[in-house]
């Protein structure tokens, strides 16, 4: 298996050195609540709802605002398929908000799965962009690899890493661009906090695409995951 720690090792050493300046130090928080909504064997309806403020400027103020529903089906454990809406409000300085509404929808596919020892997943996403005050719809695509080691076993603590790339698929009258817009690498770490309630903390680098030199953003990323159902 040392190939994957290997490939996402590099892929993190990749996502920093592409910045051409640091630019911001930033503070996410996600709170999650996901889960089946039905007992039983088999596909079941799975449910997901998360909000995510995200604090900027030195994390001196509120940049934005996501809360993101979804719906959809478990296949398998880590096998899922949801669909949802993406409401975000980002704050500008002496300017009124930007507010983007989006449709989204997601794979979520096991590649490796040895709950003992490696979970290794890949997140796909395809997202419809919608700017207010603006006409264009925008179309994005991203690719996440994720990668969990518990030390000692099932559902233990342990690493956690993880990168995502997300690509314009189109250009729009709001800014959006053909092109490959964002790189994230995190590693951290995912601790238990009891049965259902799961920490995910540590760095992040988001590399920012645009028509300068790329920017990167030093982001402390903490996230509680809130397990609904068996």
């Amino acid at each position: 298996m040392s190939r994957f720690p290997a490939a996402l090792a590099a892929m993190w050493l990749a996502a920093n050195s592409v910045a051409a300046r640091a630019d911001d130090t930033q503070l996410w928080g996600s709170l999650i609540a996901q889960g089946p909504v039905a007992s039983g064997p088999g596909a079941r309806p799975f449910v997901w709802l998360e909000v995510q403020p995200r604090f900027d400027e030195n994390i001196s103020r509120r940049g934005e605002l996501i809360i993101r529903p979804g719906f959809g089906i478990r296949l398998a454990p880590d096998l899922l398929v949801l669909a949802g809406y993406h409401y975000q409000n980002a704050a500008r300085d002496g300017a009124p908000s930007v507010i983007e509404h989006r449709m989204w929808q997601q794979l979520t596919l096991p590649l490796v799965r040895d709950p003992e020892r490696i979970v290794l997943l890949t997140r796909l996403r395809l997202e419809q962009r919608i700017v207010n005050g603006r006409q264009d719809l925008g179309w994005r695509a991203r690719a996440m690899l994720r990668l969990q080691l518990p030390l000692s076993g099932r559902g233990s603590a342990g690493p956690l890493f993880w990168s995502e790339a997300l690509v314009g698929l189109n250009d729009t009258d709001w800014g959006q661009r053909s092109r490959v817009q964002q790189v994230r690498a995190f590693g951290g770490a995912l601790v238990p906090l009891n049965a259902r309630l799961n920490l995910e903390a540590g760095y992040m680098a988001q590399i920012l695409r645009g028509t300068g030199p790329d920017r990167i953003n030093h982001v402390a990323n903490i996230a509680l995951n809130y397990r609904l159902g068996d």
